[in-house]
């Protein structure tokens, strides 16, 4: 697997951004057209790795957020948003916006080049991680939707979890947890649902039901979205979102 695929996870929760003059009831039901430009720019935040900063301490590049962010990697382009995957980049970038809730639907529209990737992610405050990470991560090809997750490398307060957290190192474990096949045509539009209702994710592309997982922390109050794009390394590429919604979702009472 390459390290751009791992690390994209992981790019799509480095971001801790506050949106201080917003109501509660703003997280838990909002939507976005991308029609209002000042709207953008308080609600969103985008985030990645300069190139120019890559070095033996930063592999990945710099990380840079919010004002610092590389202006290229997310554009609003005739009312809709658009992420670019630069090449002389080893890791695609993403962007962020808050929420509230703790089980939610959220969706968009999207659409990807051929060999291109969206990467949708939801995160909270992850038991597993101890971390405000993503507790929902999918990546979308045109080929297959995925679900990946989040585990720990050694067992909480362990010799071998202490010496990583001494050195900076995360005690986490990326991986793709479930793959669905499905055909997903590039350079068109796709309707996006995803359903978190207790630990169990459901995700309908163009409203049919394509993949089903139960997540590890899923259940987590939810702190914000984030969206992300990847690439082929060689070439520019676009991913486009949409018409993004969030909203509240009942949660299932036991009989």
């Amino acid at each position: 697997m390459k390290l751009k695929q791992i690390h994209l996870t992981a790019l799509l929760l480095t971001s801790s951004v506050v949106l201080s003059s917003a109501e509660p009831s703003d997280l838990l039901r909002w939507k976005d057209d991308f029609s209002d430009s000042a709207a953008f720019a308080k609600h969103w935040s985008s985030y990645g790795f300069l190139a120019a900063g890559i070095d033996a301490k930063n592999p990945l590049g710099k990380p840079v957020g919010g004002k610092d962010s590389r202006p290229e990697w997310w554009q609003v382009v005739d009312g809709r948003l658009r992420g670019q995957n630069f090449p002389e980049e080893k890791h695609g970038s993403g962007i962020s916006r808050n929420v509230a809730g703790q089980d939610m639907r959220l969706r968009c529209r999207f659409m990807i080049p051929p060999g291109g990737m969206a990467a949708v992610g939801i995160r909270g405050p992850n038991p597993i991680l101890e971390k405000v990470f993503n507790v929902v991560s999918l990546h979308i090809r045109t080929d297959s939707v995925v679900a990946a997750d989040n585990d720990v490398l050694h067992p909480k307060c362990s010799p071998e979890a202490e010496e990583l957290k001494k050195k900076g190192v995360w005690n986490r474990r990326f991986f793709y947890a479930k793959t669905a096949k499905t055909a997903i045509a590039p350079d068109v539009w796709h309707d996006l649902a995803v359903e978190v209702r207790g630990k169990e994710l459901s995700v309908l592309v163009d409203g049919k039901p394509v993949l089903q997982y139960t997540t590890l922390s899923g259940d987590v109050p939810k702190t914000s979205i984030g969206f992300g794009v990847g690439g082929n390394g060689k070439t520019v590429l676009a991913t486009w979102y949409d018409d993004v919604s969030i909203e509240p979702l009942e949660t299932k009472r036991e009989p």
